[in-house]
């Protein structure tokens, strides 16, 4: 590619991808389309554009990593575009080698999660004539190659601990609700204020722990974390982990399942009869709507996006009378953020 072509690449500057938090069957009117993952071509077909990406955890991690890889398995599909992966680079150091050894022939690198903010201000300006976007990263005025966009976990956590607390969800009356989050990055500390101040805005009485496991991927960590929870009387637990997610529910099942969970970025319908909610997160479009501006050598500049994926998870309203007054309270929140009469904590 020429470096006339190079200077005329653009990203978004800045994308806040809002979250959605689905209760289980409120009216969803779509279904999750998950798709296979695989590694991608390791060759450049004539005309394409060089695309590589870096995960903190496995790409098939039911959360944030598979999320964006199935984005860069879409726009390999449909547009000209040659991936090239490194999954579960979880060293500080192995990020930054995998951030220079991706620009080292690929025209965007996109390093997924707040794990790579600080190699991409450090990555960045060696190959200015690079794109580099990172999910959750920090930004620098003086290197005009390192873009960012930030994922809101922070509000679905609100209206998940609103709805936990507002009396409507039928055999959960709460009194005690947990918080489980992987490493300590700015998402999961938004998500755990937004979930407390969710929870504290419904019933202040509420006791609330909040434990962070240091991993979003270790399901033996986040089970022991549920299990220490659960035993001290939590009635429900938001967690903020992708593949460690599976050790929440073994702990819920062992405890007698009457715990209440809510999850993020897929839904697990299957997994859990008293899983209540997921905060959504349908990156594959928003990676692949990226690739597409690159490829076309322009991205309009801060342009705002919001992706959601609608789970039909009927199983746990099915015997459920009260279902629509959850659902309603959900709404209600929701709207209430939107126009401005809920006022969410500093940084959610």
């Amino acid at each position: 590619m020429s470096a006339h072509h190079r200077s005329g690449l653009r990203v978004a500057i800045v994308v806040l991808l809002l979250p959605l938090l689905l209760l289980a069957a409120c009216g969803s009117d779509s279904k999750s389309d998950d798709k296979g993952a695989g590694n991608g071509s390791k060759g450049t077909d004539k005309g394409s554009v060089n695309v590589g990406m870096a995960f903190p955890g496995p790409t098939n991690d039911k959360g944030i990593n598979q999320a964006h890889y199935e984005g860069l398995v879409l726009a390999q599909k449909e547009l000209k575009i040659t991936p090239h992966i490194q999954e579960n680079v979880v060293d500080p150091d192995a990020r930054l080698d995998a951030l220079r050894n991706l620009a080292q022939g690929n025209e965007l690198v996109i390093g997924v999660g707040a794990e790579f903010a600080e190699a991409g201000v450090t990555i960045a300006p060696q190959f200015p004539d690079v794109q580099f976007m990172i999910i959750n990263g920090q930004t620098d005025d003086s290197v005009p190659n390192l873009h960012v966009y930030g994922v809101r976990q922070g509000v679905p956590a609100y209206i998940a601990g609103a709805v936990a607390a507002s009396g409507l969800i039928p055999d959960l009356d709460v009194k005690k609700a947990g918080y489980i989050g992987g490493e300590e990055i700015p998402p999961t500390t938004q998500s755990d204020d937004g979930f407390k101040a969710g929870v504290h805005d419904g019933d202040a009485s509420i006791k609330y722990v909040s434990t962070i496991v240091g991993n979003f991927n270790d399901a033996p960590k986040a089970k022991q974390a549920a299990t220490a929870q659960l035993a001290a009387g939590a009635d429900v637990i938001f967690g903020l982990l992708d593949a460690g997610f599976p050790g929440v529910i073994q702990a819920a099942e062992e405890a007698g399942g009457k715990a209440h969970l809510f999850s993020v970025i897929y839904p697990r319908c299957d997994d859990y009869p008293n899983l209540v909610g997921t905060a959504v997160l349908k990156s594959d479009v928003l990676v692949e709507r990226d690739d597409q501006g690159l490829h076309r050598r322009h991205h309009p500049a801060g342009r705002s996006t919001t992706a959601s994926r609608t789970p039909t998870c009927s199983g746990w309203s099915s015997a459920r009378t009260s279902r629509p007054r959850s659902c309603e309270a959900r709404r209600r929140t929701t709207s209430g953020i939107v126009d401005g009469s809920i006022k969410l904590p500093e940084g959610v």
